[in-house]
């Protein structure tokens, strides 16, 4: 299941979300890569945010903020959350020819535990978000990289939402016009 929802939160709240991330102060901590921890592969830095660290253990202040986002998805796609497993947002900032080395960021998952990813999109940007049709069983189940293939791609619209089982890897591209901005939203439900 891949659904692509336009317009999750009303125009004023999504203006209230970009404004709280991109035009106010906000505690923003540096990443030496935004796809993957202690990457080989590639170094793309960029900027993150905890709103939830851990299994439903609030981080930030600003999870209030954003948790209509949870609370309208949910309720369009009929999905009974049972706990929200981290929620993070990221800032890529268009980067230097000497940063972005070959091909798109490294592909990954965001848990071991079986999950529902709710990736909304802060602003309109470059830098479209990449599933690939491989689903990982447990955490020794790790593709080569070579013999995975693209799903679907979705491009980054403010106030879009692209829902997906997080078992699938996925990534994204890195931004060249604009900066990128989302929050990932890790759900474990019932079902999963």
């Amino acid at each position: 299941m891949i659904k692509v929802i336009d317009n999750i939160i009303s125009k004023e709240e999504q203006e209230q979300i970009k404004s709280l991330l991109l035009d106010k102060p906000f505690p923003w901590y540096y990443l030496n890569d935004v796809s993957k921890r202690d990457n080989t592969h590639q170094k793309r830095p960029g900027l993150s945010h905890f709103f939830i660290l851990e299994k439903n253990k609030i981080n930030s202040d600003n999870f209030k903020d954003v948790e209509l986002i949870i609370d309208n998805t949910s309720k369009k796609l009929k999905i009974k959350v049972k706990d929200i497993l981290q929620v993070r947002s990221f800032l890529q900032l268009p980067l230097n020819k000497n940063f972005l080395g070959k091909g798109i960021d490294t592909p990954h998952i965001d848990s071991l535990e079986p999950h529902i990813v709710f990736l909304y999109y802060v602003c309109d940007s470059d830098g479209e978000t990449v599933i690939y049709d491989y689903k990982s069983k447990n955490e020794n189940d790790i593709p080569y990289f070579e013999n995975i293939k693209e799903l679907k791609r979705v491009k980054p619209k403010q106030g879009r939402v692209v829902v997906f089982d997080g078992m699938y890897w996925h990534t994204a591209e890195q931004p060249t016009k604009n900066v990128r901005c989302i929050i990932n939203f890790n759900i474990s439900t019932n079902g999963t």
